[in-house]
Formats: C-alpha cells, structure tokens, sequence
C-alpha cells in the first residue's frame, strides 16, 4: 500500500481522495505548509497532491520548498481551471503534472496508477537505470532471432550517422533502450541524453519543456529556463510517444528541424540545436498522418531512418534467452540464488502471447524472483493470468483440431464455422441468463439490437 499526501484546506477534496482510494492506498492530509512539513519528516510519503491555493501559503513556495528537501518525490499540482501560467510554473519547479477543479477522477486515477507502476519499475526492474554508461552496448539487446539480428544491424549501421531516427514497435518492446545503445555508442556519448515524453502533456507545458523561456516571459518567469533541446547540447534527444505531441508543437518542431535553430518562449535570441533527434512511437504514424492527426511533411523529417523492434509473440525463441538474463538480474538485485526455471514455465511462457512485451517478462521474471523460496522455478511460482491464458488457447487449439480433422473435405469452412458458432453461442449464453437480453448483450460484447437481429434470422 503507497502513502498519499494530500495538501488543501478543502475539507470536501480531501473527503474526496480518501473515498476514492479507500483499501487501495494510504490517505494522509495536511491544511498547510507547516502540517504538511511535519508529515513529511515523520512519514514516508509516495506522492503529494498539492493545492495551489492554501491560505497564508503560496502553492508555488511549498512546491519548490518540499522539492528542495525531496527531490524525488513526485507531487501533482491541483488548480483552477484555464489557469496555465501556474502550471506552466509548476512545472518548472518540479511538478511531475497537474489537475485542474472540477477535480477529474478519472485522471487522478489514471496519474496514481502511472507514477506508483513507473516507481515499482525503477524499484524493482528497470535494471539499466543503475548502469554505467559504457554498459549501454549493441549486446544488451538480447536476441537470437532472426529479425532481432537484423534488427542490430541496423543499429550499428546508425550508430553514428547523424540523422533523424524513428524507432517504432508496440509498448515495452525496447525503445527507449535503443535510443540509448544509439546515443552511447556514437561520438555524442560524453553529451547528455535527454527523454521527453510526448504523451498526455498539454500544450503548453510541452511548448516550455522543449524550447525553455526567457525570464518575465510569463508571470513568475522570475528567471531564464533553458528547454530540453538547448540542455541537450550535443547529445540526443528523444522524443517518446511523438505520435501523441500536439499539432501545434509539431509545427514548430518541423520548423526548428528545418532551420536547426528556436526562441526560447518569450525571446528573440536565437538558440542553435545541437542535438540529434531520435523519436520514438508506438502508433501507426502513417495512418495518423493520413487521419490528419500527424503532419505529413514532419513524419518524413523525422523518418530519414527508422528502425523497428518487432513484438516478443513475433520472437518466441528469445523467450529462454530473455528468462535466463532477466533470472541473473533478478538474482543479482535480490541478493537470489534461484537457479533456473522449469521446462514447464518455459512451455507456459511461449504459449502466452506477452502483450506488454519485454518489459512484461522482465516483470514476471523480477515479481517471481522476489516471491519464490525455491531454486528452481516452478508452474505453483506462475501468475495466474498466464497460466489461465494458456489454458484458453488450450481449449481453442483442440477445437479448432478436432473441427479441420472432422470437416477437412467440406468447403467454405469459415462461414460454416461462423454460422453454426454464433447460434450455438447465442442459445447456450440465452440458457445460462434465462434470456435476459441485457446480460445476454453484456457477456457477448454487442448491443441488443443486433441480438435481436441474430436471433430473428
């Protein structure tokens, strides 16, 4: 269970988060500043929501104040609506986001369970985050497949060609990675290698992260903020998740891409980029291009290469190979001696088709390591999911072998097969929910009216 700090003299908010995170996490509250100071130094807090307006105090001040003391913690900002030179300010000082009233219980949500899985990752897996620099080599990309060579030689191909990257492939495949064995293997590795995450951030805030600012471009500019693309200086850049950046942002992008050179927000010094561009995205660029969601003539200005990392359901024959490093890892991080795993977990493994990938198995692999008492691990050391996952497919796998055997002279098998299997599935749901047409909707995934339709016809 994480420990939540709330900060705000709204007797109602504060009602509101423990509500809403009752039996899930720990609710803490403070009124002020001089409260909340003394939480923090008798509790260890996991994440803050700050007000920006508590009386007697400025919501900045305490921001930078417990910043200053706790660098790492992360502290989401609440303000008024609309209200985006405080947030813009926020951000500045170290805020990791910010909601704004009328609170929006869905983006609470959805900030808590991103921050507490990214700390749990940091934790507990993201192995590379401790590792030296000149660790990042091409190897550390784990793969004998086919396409994974392939792949890596691409990799060394770009290794020092000073062009735009696009790196695609689906979530937890290893982008960022790549991105890096890309920066600290060329002639830029002594510079910085700086990520930015294009997704969920609004416009604004982006607009600031990247270009920076000029003091008194805005009120509480008290000072110069230099942008993620001057910070880089000659290193790399990488833009994560460019396919969710603003259409806007994109057009100034493309520009500074054109022209190697930006303003800072609010200036008219010119600013030189240095860096190198190495962009990221897990969505079909092409179809957002086409969709208008994507500027055409930027796709191509961030595509002079690309490399793309295939999905490990396409790569199943790394599976023992990735189980084995992560199992070293895992041992290595826990003070473990689990040796090996069983035939069965690997026969388990490649049935399951790994949607979060990589990452997902590095997971399974460290929750495991850090759960088991045994040596060697075991079908009873398994998630549930994936053991229920494979006896699914199981099922499907036996069916579809029993049906091709018994019909393998017939044609047009996939209507037949469709034909005699909605009716059937239709009847057998209408017997278990005696016919109420609204489970029966729910459990089938369609709406009644196609219901009803399918069983008129």
């Amino acid at each position: 269970m994480n420990t939540i700090l709330v900060i705000d003299d709204d007797k109602a908010i504060i009602e509101s988060f423990q509500e809403l995170f009752k039996n899930q996490h720990k609710i803490l509250t403070a009124y002020n500043y001089e409260e909340a100071r003394r939480v923090l130094d008798s509790e260890n807090i996991d994440l803050i929501f700050l007000d920006y307006r508590i009386p007697g105090d400025d919501g900045l001040t305490i921001l930078k104040n417990i910043k200053r003391s706790h660098k790492n913690l992360k502290i989401i900002f609440i303000t008024g609506f609309g209200d985006e030179e405080t947030i813009i300010n926020s951000i500045s000082l170290g805020a990791y986001d910010y909601i704004e009233k009328p609170l929006d219980i869905d983006k609470i949500i959805s900030l808590t369970e991103k921050i507490f899985k990214n700390t749990m990752e940091q934790d507990t897996v993201k192995l590379l985050d401790d590792e030296k620099i000149e660790d990042y080599s091409i190897k550390k990309f784990i793969g004998k497949n086919a396409s994974v060579q392939e792949l890596l030689k691409s990799i060394g191909r770009l290794i020092n060609a000073d062009i735009s990257i696009l790196i695609t492939g689906e979530s937890g495949t290893g982008k960022e990675l790549v991105a890096k064995i890309l920066h600290y293997n060329s002639v830029r590795k002594s510079e910085p290698f700086i990520a930015i995450n294009c997704s969920g951030v609004s416009e604004n805030l982006i607009d600031n992260e990247l270009f920076g600012h000029e003091a008194q471009a805005f009120t509480g500019a008290s000072s110069i903020k230099k942008g993620k693309l001057e910070e880089a200086g000659g290193g790399t850049v990488f833009l994560d998740e460019i396919g969710d950046m603003p259409f806007s942002i994109q057009s100034k992008l493309l520009r500074v891409l054109q022209e190697r050179e930006f303003h800072r927000l609010g200036g008219n010094k010119t600013v030189k980029l240095k860096a190198n561009i190495i962009a990221a995205t897990n969505k079909n660029l092409e179809e957002s291009v086409n969709s208008g969601r994507f500027r055409n003539d930027l796709f191509f200005r961030i595509k002079v290469a690309s490399l793309d990392i295939p999905p490990l359901r396409n790569r199943k024959d790394d599976i023992a190979l990735l189980t084995d490093y992560f199992l070293k890892a895992a041992n290595k991080r826990f003070n473990k001696e689990v040796k090996g795993v069983s035939v069965k977990i690997l026969d388990e493994f490649n049935k399951y088709d790994w949607p979060g990938n990589v990452r997902e198995l590095e997971n399974v692999i460290f929750n495991i390591c850090v759960a088991t008492e045994n040596e060697i691990i075991d079908i009873t050391d398994m998630p549930a999911y994936i053991l229920n996952y494979s006896s699914e497919n199981d099922i499907f796998d036996k069916f579809i072998e029993e049906f091709a055997e018994k019909f393998k002279g017939k044609e047009n098998l996939f209507p037949f097969l469709v034909e005699q299997l909605e009716s059937r599935l239709i009847i057998t749901i209408g017997e278990k929910m005696n016919y109420n047409k609204t489970a029966m909707s729910k459990i089938l995934g369609i709406s009644r009216i196609t219901l009803n339709k399918k069983m008129n016809s």
